[in-house]
């Protein structure tokens, strides 16, 4: 367990970055203007909608004498030290170009490790509540990255007198040292299994198109998992501009990024325990509520008030790690279904389309966020900014993410498939996989 999820550690050094400080960094400090780093975020972003597909098939029809997982793992790993290198160390004078080709190779090595992690996680239980456990474990790891990640900008600030540059490499660094460290961990030391199934036929391509259409269940999570993407997107884009400019408190920032993934890490058992006690959706469903709370109460943030949106990060942060642990495990739970109804283990495929759309929603986010900052009037390069500009700050991180987060609850709420039904579903799983052994030894 602990050298599956410790893998997702250096996650945090990539993920967290990509959408808080990297965009900030190369639109203001590089110079590329806030509509072309958008633009540029949400094309690498988008561009993902035709490699995760394809990738998800792949590294289901393509295993090793090593296993089905495993061997991807190692691949990915050289992909995202070299692109990470260049991303998190940008030459003076570095264009548009620069940036696109860099971000679109270390998006194809985060797609090889991410789906092939998530994949290899739903085949190492087949118990519904186990599966908790495991995807649970995971986003504690990731949240200890993100946590890992942040204290070093929070530090720099309080200890030395670094610029934007510097807090960015010191996050490269982080990934660097710790990728090649957690991945030879979870290679040698997490077993590489899988279910059997029936007898196995050459997918097409274009059936990575149709899953959607065909599994309602994997639809609902799919567009839960892009409507919880949207809303954290949002709030990762602005939320460096609204304690700087609407707080007016940019030495703080840090600080108090990472006490809201402080009390993420803090809250995970919480949501574990409850999604035991009632199911994963409906526990989903509290936590995403308690999101929406969260969200009103930075209406009441001024400038300066330091102790109330230090409570409302908190407050935000408590349930930041449930909808992406809870959703993982519930698409394990899918891909049992799947695998019964056409007989084929399309894991991966599966959490491929999953992870798509929650890029697809990250990087929407941010191009979205940053035409509405520039239609206000909001302007990160300058301290001049208008109140109505500032207003118009304040109400996009904070009213713009309840609409997306009301309508994953609506996806959510009525979701089929609880622990009964996933044990109904392993049941005859098992009585076909007898049946199929039987003829296999006839």
């Amino acid at each position: 367990m602990a050298a599956y999820a410790a893998l997702t550690f250096p996650m945090g050094g990539l993920g967290l970055p990509i959408t808080v400080y990297l965009p900030p960094l190369y639109a203001t400090e590089v110079g590329l203007g806030l509509a072309l780093v958008g633009t540029i975020f949400m094309i690498t972003r988008i561009f993902d909608v035709v490699t995760d597909p394809i990738m998800g098939v792949v590294i289901d029809h393509y295993p090793t004498r090593w296993g089905r997982r495993r061997h991807w793992i190692a691949l990915s790993v050289p992909l995202l030290l070299v692109s990470a290198f260049f991303i998190y160390f940008p030459p003076i004078g570095a264009g548009a170009s620069y940036l696109l080709v860099w971000m679109l190779v270390l998006y194809v090595g985060y797609t090889m490790l991410t789906i092939a992690h998530q994949s290899w996680g739903a085949e190492l239980s087949n118990d519904y509540a186990e599966r908790n456990r495991i995807y649970g474990w995971r986003e504690v790891a990731i949240i200890l990255g993100m946590v890992s990640v942040l204290a070093l900008p929070a530090i720099l600030e309080q200890t030395a007198d670094v610029d934007a540059f510097g807090k960015v490499s010191a996050m490269g660094w982080f990934l660097i040292i710790s990728l090649p460290l957690t991945a030879l961990a979870a290679i040698l030391l997490v077993p590489d299994r899988s279910a059997p199934v029936r007898k196995e036929r050459k997918v097409e391509w274009r059936e990575a198109l149709k899953v959607l259409l065909t599994n309602w269940s994997m639809a609902r999570i799919v567009a839960a998992d892009m409507m919880t993407s949207l809303a954290i997107g949002i709030i990762g884009s602005s939320y460096l501009f609204l304690a700087r400019f609407v707080w007016e408190l940019p030495n703080y920032s840090s600080l108090m990024l990472l006490g809201y993934f402080v009390l993420g890490f803090a809250g995970m058992p919480f949501w574990m325990w409850l999604a035991k006690r009632m199911s994963k959706h409906r526990a989903l469903c509290v936590a995403l509520i308690w999101s929406m709370v969260a969200q009103i109460t930075y209406l009441f943030v001024g400038a300066g008030d330091f102790s109330l949106a230090l409570f409302a990060t908190f407050f935000l942060g408590f349930a930041f790690g449930a909808g992406p642990f809870l959703l993982r495990s519930m698409m394990a739970d899918v891909c049992d279904k799947d695998r019964l109804d056409t007989g084929h283990n399309r894991t991966a495929l599966l959490y491929a389309l999953l992870t798509t759309t929650a890029k697809v929603g990250a990087a929407v986010s941010v191009g979205v966020t940053y035409a509405l900052l520039a239609w206000v009037g909001f302007d990160p390069a300058s301290d001049a900014n208008t109140p109505e500009a500032l207003n118009g700050l304040k109400l996009i991180y904070a009213l713009l993410p309840l609409g997306f987060l009301a309508a994953a609850i609506a996806l959510i709420w009525n979701y089929p498939i609880d622990h009964a039904a996933q044990a109904e579903i392993r049941r005859r799983l098992a009585e076909q996989e007898a049946v199929d052994e039987a003829l296999t030894m006839d």
